[in-house]
This record gives structure tokens, C-alpha cells and sequence, in this order.
């Protein structure tokens, strides 16, 4: 009862993932949780309509996409080399973000940031802030 939506009967398995739906469907930027249309769980943990993942993986090249989901550990130490080098405003240096890792699906704390939340147990990326105010990095989790 965590993820907050309401799934077919018929549905035997189901990994529920803390307010998954409430986010806007990556190809058409509709709101998933109160859009009519069929939702689609992707394996990483992200939600897009059924029709935008239909044409949203027509687009894609296959040897381009199994080099992206081969080589995870190299787009994540891309990030961290980006992060590294990238400064944030003064404001924002010492604040952190309560994230939830799709991967290993443990809740922690992460660096602020506008686009990247790195998980302190896995090292993965594929994450999701799940408490948008920001805190002070040195206040307990």
C-alpha cells in the first residue's frame, strides 16, 4: 500500500514502489497518477503510459540500447565526474534530499541536486527523491 494507486484484480505480482505514480510520464509530461490511460511499470522502477513506451522504444536503436543497459557502471562514473567538477550555489552546498533507490529500493539521503541522487548503499543512480524539501545533510536521516 505504499505506492498509492489502485491496480487490476487480476494482478498476481506487484512490487510496490513509495508514490511511483506521482510523477509525469517521461514522453508526453502527462500526470501518471491521475491520468485514464494504461500506465506501464518498467523493470528500473519508472511508470510511463503504455502507448509513450510503445513509441518511445520504436525510436530507440537496439545496439544502442543494449549498450546502455550494459554499461551502467560507466554512466554512473560519468555522473560522479560530472558531479565532482560541478559547483552548486553557496544556499545549496550543505543540503541534502530523502531519495528512494529503485535498485536496491532502500531509502536514504542524498546531496541536493536538480537532477542527480546518488544512492549511498548501491552507488546507483536510479533513484527518486521522495521528500522534496530540502534538509541540512548534518540532521539524522
Amino acid at each position: 500500500m505504499k505506492c498509492n494507486c489502485c491496480l487490476g484484480m487480476k494482478l498476481t505480482e506487484h512490487k510496490c514502489r513509495e508514490k511511483g505514480l506521482e510523477t509525469n510520464c517521461p514522453i508526453c509530461c502527462d500526470f501518471l497518477f491521475t491520468s485514464s490511460a494504461a500506465v506501464r511499470a518498467l523493470p528500473c522502477g519508472h511508470f510511463m503510459h503504455s502507448a509513450c513506451s510503445g513509441i518511445h522504444l520504436q525510436s530507440l536503436h537496439l545496439s544502442y540500447l543494449l549498450q546502455i543497459l550494459g554499461r551502467y557502471e560507466v554512466y554512473f562514473g560519468m555522473l560522479d565526474a560530472l558531479l565532482a567538477a560541478e559547483e552548486l550555489p553557496e544556499e545549496y552546498r550543505d543540503r541534502c534530499q530523502d531519495i528512494l533507490c529503485n535498485d536496491c529500493e532502500r531509502k536514504g539521503r542524498s546531496q541536493f541536486h536538480w537532477l542527480y541522487h546518488k544512492c549511498g548503499s548501491c552507488g546507483s543512480y536510479n533513484t527518486r527523491v521522495i521528500k522534496t524539501d530540502t534538509a541540512d545533510c548534518s540532521t539524522p536521516n
